[in-house]
């Protein structure tokens, strides 16, 4: 006879945050962030954000992952690129950044980070 034996909860490392599709479908303020943003007067600013919807984010020489939670936006860069090379360079340590976002409109928001608030529009 086999005796079942539970896996110590504590012997499993969580799951890391992941923006999915399906999950980025199933909130509003996320659909409405998936597209391209600029903090820019205008939109030919090389520092134009592109939040994809699978999670994938583009911003300036940066990239990485990005989630939502309620408002809070949080960035995950793994990847970034130097004038040196052709060729993203991946980072040792991933740098995170989180802030809050708030709809105007259609395509115009704001993001409040570090006690700043920045007004975005899409691009």
């Amino acid at each position: 006879m086999t005796a079942n034996v539970a896996a110590d909860p504590a012997d499993e490392a969580p799951p890391a945050p992941v923006a999915t599709s399906a999950a980025i479908a199933a909130s509003p303020l996320a659909q409405w962030l998936v597209g391209s943003w600029s903090a820019e007067a205008n939109c030919s600013s090389d520092f134009i954000a592109h939040y994809n919807a699978d999670g994938t984010l583009q911003y300036g020489e940066d990239s990485g992952s990005w989630t939502l939670t309620g408002d809070q936006v949080t960035e995950t860069v793994t990847e970034r690129f130097s004038m040196e090379s052709d060729t993203p360079e991946k980072l040792t340590k991933p740098e995170t950044r989180t802030y809050k976002v708030v709809r105007i409109d259609d395509g115009h928001g704001t993001i409040q980070f570090e006690g700043r608030k920045v007004a975005i529009q899409r691009c």
